[in-house]
């Protein structure tokens, strides 16, 4: 390797690159690369109309998030935000029993 002169970089044919096979030298591995990238289909993917409604209705949902997420933090900027420490106790109880029932579960 010369430090002084740069090397041009070795390029791959359609195989090798796509993990296939071992590339061929001289011109035959150009016209082979060049008939495999010409043949090779193209990758599409199509989306069903039910698909592209639930994409509609999950941005409109992300924007009631949003909407909904700054009336709390306006709310507790404000001091008018209420946490009810019974609710609070109540799902923390419900979700331990619920871990617990799991736990039981499985040994």
């Amino acid at each position: 390797m010369k430090i002084g002169k740069p090397t041009e970089p070795q390029q791959p044919d359609a195989l090798s690159r796509a993990g296939h096979g071992t590339p061929v030298a001289g011109a035959a591995a150009g016209a082979r690369s060049d008939a495999v990238e010409k043949t090779a289909p193209a990758d599409a993917v199509h989306l069903s109309p039910a698909s592209k409604s639930l994409a509609t209705e999950g941005a409109a949902e992300e924007q009631m998030r949003l909407h909904k997420v700054e009336e709390v933090k306006e709310a507790i900027r404000e001091g008018r935000f209420q946490v009810s420490a019974h609710a609070v106790a109540d799902k923390m109880i419900s979700q331990a029993a619920e871990l617990l029932e799991t736990l039981s579960r499985t040994k």
